[in-house]
């Protein structure tokens, strides 16, 4: 082996080695960053979401609330707060940075705090599971260490907005409607009520006017048809109308 190629080798090899021992100082350096510093706990939930259901909708906001409690003896300082969105096969390929949200909020021993974080996923946005990933920063103010750690870290469902439904405003328009028609119902069953007490009035006094009308009140002389009455029955009447009148005390 000449000695040109003793120097190759010599120098690939110590590029090698120099590349595995850098890769294992930044793995080293990154767990120590992602340990969790002891009586720190961190949880995650999302506002307006079925219980036990995280999904996002394309181009429309989603609240997370992340909570921050710390039951060790040191205070921390809440710096930072971001997130992202990657393929959910390939962690380390990010799909969407998504905005980040400055805290500046101190966090005592025994203590807890709670950051609302809103985003809003791209109108774009392929609808297929992402893995969503939201990001804290916050410091020791013993040692001035600053650590990060992962509030979420989950795979998700991205839905497509273009063809999504507001399920309040849905329940809205139900909520009217059937407003409207049970007032409708309301006044229409007033209306048929007034109608029936009406017809029951006047057929209640119906009987009273026909007996009135039938009801006979005499007859006038001057509305008498004398032709239907015989001469001689005129004749009788005239003289007993006489004799009455002889047999009067006046006379």
């Amino acid at each position: 082996m000449s000695l040109a190629k003793m120097l190759w080798t010599m120098m690939v090899f110590g590029i090698a080695l120099t590349t595995i021992v850098r890769a294992q100082d930044e793995d080293e350096d990154e767990d120590e960053e992602n340990v969790t510093p002891t009586g720190v706990t961190l949880k995650t939930i999302f506002p307006g979401l079925p219980q036990d259901t995280v999904f996002a909708t394309a181009g429309q906001p989603t609240k997370a609330l992340v909570t921050f409690s710390n039951a060790g003896d040191t205070t921390y300082q809440l710096e930072f707060l971001n997130a992202h969105l990657a393929s959910a096969h390939q962690m380390d390929h990010i799909v969407q940075n998504l905005t980040g949200i400055l805290i500046n909020r101190t966090v005592n021993e025994g203590e807890s705090a709670s950051v609302l974080y809103k985003f809003t996923p791209w109108k774009e946005l392929e609808p297929r599971d992402y893995n969503l990933v939201l990001q804290l920063y916050f410091m020791s103010e013993d040692d001035n260490e600053r650590i990060s750690l992962s509030a979420f870290n989950q795979t998700v469902p991205v839905h497509d907005g273009t063809s999504s439904f507001d399920i309040q405003g849905l329940f809205l328009v139900i909520l009217v409607v059937a407003g409207i028609g049970f007032a409708y119902n309301n006044f229409r069953g007033k209306k048929v009520t007034t109608a029936r007490r009406t017809a029951m009035t006047t057929t209640t006094s119906s009987p009273t006017a026909a007996s009135a009308v039938a009801t006979e009140t005499g007859t006038s002389s001057g509305n008498v048809d004398y032709s239907y009455i015989s001469a001689q029955h005129r004749q009788a009447t005239r003289n007993r109308s006489k004799e009455g009148r002889s047999k009067s005390p006046n006379n």
